[in-house]
């Protein structure tokens, strides 16, 4: 009978809303055409945390039938640094409005293995090669402070798979 009384008590406990931090679930949603030229897929940029200096990022790409295709996840503090304060929900907004804007190009727009940093891509040369030549829908979007990550569509497949990991520098504006 205890145990009841103490799990009863751990379980409402949990659903009292702690009143010191603002939860920091945020999110940003963008249309793009990944899969085919006249597809509505869909990019949801999120946070998610107790308050956004805790926030945990999601991002999470869809076909046009809502069906995953992709998603990546980090602390954002492991990622994008300690830049956001604790109640910063409208920087955190920002970010992710930002983050949710992806570039598109195709695969020939990735550097050849050779010209690869150390660790880059986790493909072989071969398949990297031949992924590069195919020419394929190529997606990149930020996946830290100065580095972004590569996502290609393999049409035969069904899927997206990284293509690679790189440092980006933003243009001057």
């Amino acid at each position: 009978m205890r145990f009841l009384v103490f799990a009863c008590a751990l379980i409402a406990a949990a659903c009292v809303p702690n009143g010191d931090a603002a939860r920091c679930d945020l999110s940003a949603t963008h249309e793009l055409a990944f899969t085919a030229p006249d597809a509505v897929d869909t990019i949801t940029a999120q946070t998610i945390g107790p308050s956004c200096d805790k926030a945990i990022g999601l991002y999470v790409i869809r076909d046009t039938q809502g069906f995953p295709l992709w998603s990546w996840s980090a602390p954002l503090t492991h990622r994008f640094g300690d830049v956001f304060e604790a109640e910063d929900s409208e920087h955190v907004q920002n970010f992710v409005d930002r983050w949710a804007q992806a570039s598109l190009s195709t695969t020939q727009a990735a550097p050849a293995f050779d010209a690869l940093a150390q660790g880059a891509s986790t493909l072989d040369q071969l398949t990297y090669e031949d992924i590069r030549a195919r020419d394929l829908p190529m997606l990149c979007h930020f996946s830290g402070t100065g580095s972004e990550v590569c996502i290609f569509w393999e049409p035969a497949a069904g899927g997206a798979g990284l293509l690679l990991e790189r440092d980006v520098v933003e243009e001057a504006q």
